[in-house]
């Protein structure tokens, strides 16, 4: 498994959210580039970049500060946010992106995204889904902010990702999202034992850097640490040790 570092930005700033509440922002003081470059000194293996202003509003205004991190750093960068349509898509490409992670519209219109996998390769995409479960215990993805909930689940959609050759899933528990509440190894472990060709990244919830061995253990390929990381509650030597 490898850590993977993430930055979240807002107006070209680092900051994170609190299960994807834009109204609980906390702003950290690092520059994105000069923090996406300690994170690649570190070890880092792959860096995740998420553009809060084009996932709210379509806003490009982040782009330009994720084309001056793909230049500085020599480490792999994927980032999501605010894919749309296919030129959304291949702007991100063009712009350095090693891999474009697709989100909403994985749930509303799965379709287009098979089609994309087939055009672009597994290499090029990830699935991003966040998910939330129901009292029956289903895990059902979300999008448009959260405010939409698929209509199937989870691993109904995966299937048909799978079979379309989807080759990296991003996969988070809205509930622990930023709230360093601990993974959902249970989430992980289903998807890993069902998926053993999809290269899951676990996101959501690590506190410690105890949750990172718990997350290994769930099969996951890496585990995307956002909040923990920028606070000191995971020490930057974590990076390398899991790049080993």
């Amino acid at each position: 498994m490898i850590f993977i570092p993430a930055i979240d930005l807002r107006g070209g700033r680092v900051v994170r959210l609190s299960q994807g509440d834009y109204d609980r922002e906390t702003h950290y003081d690092d520059d994105p580039v000069a923090l996406a470059e300690r994170y690649a000194a570190a070890g880092a293996k792959l860096i995740h970049i998420v553009d809060l202003d084009g996932a709210r509003s379509g806003n490009e205004s982040n782009l330009n500060s994720i084309a001056r991190i793909c230049d500085a750093v020599d480490v792999p960068v994927q980032t999501g946010g605010g894919v749309r349509c296919i030129e959304d898509l291949e702007l991100r490409l063009a712009r350095g992106a090693k891999r474009v992670v697709i989100g909403s519209l994985c749930v509303q219109h799965p379709d287009n995204v098979c089609a994309w996998l087939d055009a672009f390769g597994g290499e090029a995409i990830v699935a991003g889904l966040d998910v939330s479960r129901t009292l029956d215990g289903q895990w059902i993805p979300r999008a448009a902010g959260w405010t939409q909930a698929g209509e199937i689940d989870l691993f109904s959609l995966l299937n048909r990702f799978n079979d379309a050759g989807l080759k990296h899933l991003l996969c988070t528990d809205i509930e622990r999202d930023g709230m360093l509440s601990g993974p959902s190894l249970e989430l992980y472990h289903a998807i890993t034992e069902q998926y053993g060709d999809i290269q899951l990244q676990a996101s959501g919830g690590v506190a410690r850097a105890s949750d990172l061995d718990k997350v290994a253990q769930t099969g996951a390929a890496g585990c995307i640490v956002g909040r923990a990381l920028l606070e000191g509650r995971i020490d930057m030597h974590e990076i390398g040790r899991w790049s080993e």
